[in-house]
């Protein structure tokens, strides 16, 4: 991996260490030595549910690379937005450049390896590394405008035909709806009913 990594001292504190039981003892004995107390799970939906029961009891978290999927690094945005206290280190990255990358983007703060922590990543979560890239005289660049929608004529409106007037609703009351004829017209159309049926 290319870049620069200082070597971080640690203040005591609590370290938790995500990974299978053997891929914890190497990170276990190395954080020790630095004067971290550690605790362990076995895998990042265990270590999530410690963090939100006791959220500031821990100082770190270590992820083993080779006991996470690829999808379940996303615990490291989720501790860096919830707990922004937590430092996020990561260990067993062997053969793991896609998950290491991804691990960063997400914003994981270093490594950790035999000889102690080394811090490679800014920290903090994405959009947090990109602002904090930005020099101070950067005016954030307004969206383009939306096109213009094309102008469609309204639809026309619906033929209204006057109010009655006062005078023609007075007229018009008891007045039959229907005239005699057409009623027998309608009294004719109607279906007979079955034989059955007839009394």
């Amino acid at each position: 991996m290319s870049g620069v990594s200082l070597p971080v001292t640690r203040p005591a504190g609590r370290a938790l260490v995500v990974g299978t039981p053997s891929t914890r003892t190497e990170p276990l004995s190395i954080l020790q030595r630095l004067g971290l107390t550690c605790a362990e799970t076995d895998d990042p939906y265990a270590a999530m549910l410690e963090l939100c029961r006791r959220p500031l009891v821990y100082r770190a978290v270590i992820l083993s690379l080779t006991s996470l999927y690829r999808e379940e690094l996303q615990i490291i945005a989720t501790i860096k937005r919830r707990f922004p206290h937590i430092e996020v280190w990561l260990t067993h990255i062997e053969a793991r450049q896609a998950s290491l990358a991804e691990a960063m983007r997400l914003g994981a703060d270093g490594l950790l390896a035999e000889d102690g922590l080394h811090r490679t990543g800014i920290g903090g979560t994405p959009s947090e590394t990109v602002t904090a890239r930005r020099p101070a005289s950067y005016v954030e660049p307004s969206p383009p405008p939306a096109p213009a929608a094309p102008e469609v004529p309204a639809p026309a409106a619906p033929e209204v035909s006057a109010p009655l007037q006062p005078d023609e609703i007075e007229s018009t009351v008891g007045e039959p709806v229907l005239t005699a004829d057409e009623l027998r017209a309608l009294l004719q159309e109607q279906p007979s009913s079955p034989s059955g049926d007839e009394r």
